[in-house]
């Protein structure tokens, strides 16, 4: 019965062929539906990978192997929502991140800006020195960490209108990250359902409403 190992090879192979095939034709169907279900909004879905944009950010710099998809945006807007990934490790200890992100120009020019959860790294950090910057706000300081080369800039950013809005469910309840570059805001969280993508989009561009108006004088766009 030894001429049964190579049949037992050759249809498992096969076998894997089949389900990939499946699982690629099962991907693309669910892209151009999404794509679909976009374009019926008045928008535009972007189906082929391709590199985050490279404007400073802190997420895009993370890891290897880092992808953007579904990319989405109006033809009469620069912003755009979009997933995106990236893998650490390596061997055993590999480990691909999925994100959703969402990228709105904003009208002035942001010195570079991180506004994330409070976490047990934070905590760590201020025990060896080294320090967030304080808000002038015990339940924002409670939740948040900021970090920025221009404290200037934080503390202007985070005025109480502002710290008001990030510590109301409107901001995400803590879900949500923000970084700042240049005349972009980003926020991200962990990745979300597709159909979820403009919502979310739409979400990031009314949260852009609560930027302090004097930042556009104290950081004009050049």
């Amino acid at each position: 019965m030894a001429w049964l190992t190579p049949v037992v090879v050759v249809a498992f192979i096969a076998a894997a062929l089949l389900a990939a095939r499946y699982g690629a034709q099962r991907e693309r169907k669910r892209r151009l539906a999404a794509q679909a279900r976009a374009r019926s909004l008045g928008y535009e879905m972007d189906l082929d990978d391709g590199k985050p944009p490279q404007l400073g950010m802190a997420l895009f710099e993370l890891g290897r192997s880092q992808r953007v998809s579904y990319r989405t945006w109006r033809h009469d807007s620069p912003d755009s929502v979009f997933q995106y990934q990236y893998v650490t490790g390596s061997g055993d200890d590999q480990k691909t991140h999925r994100r959703t992100a969402v990228l709105v120009h904003v009208p002035f020019d942001a010195p570079h800006l991180r506004i994330e959860l409070e976490g047990f790294w934070s905590t760590v950090g201020r025990a060896v020195g080294i320090r967030d910057i304080e808000i002038e706000s015990e339940a924002f300081n409670d939740r948040y960490r900021v970090r920025s080369d221009d404290e200037r800039f934080a503390i202007t950013l985070l005025d109480h209108e502002m710290i008001a809005w990030m510590l109301s469910p409107h901001s995400g309840g803590g879900e949500v990250r923000f970084e700042f570059a240049g005349r972009w805001m980003l926020c991200w969280g962990d990745r979300i359902d597709d159909e979820h993508l403009i919502p979310l989009l739409q979400w990031a561009q009314h949260a852009r409403l609560n930027l302090p108006e004097v930042l556009t004088s104290l950081y004009p766009p050049t």
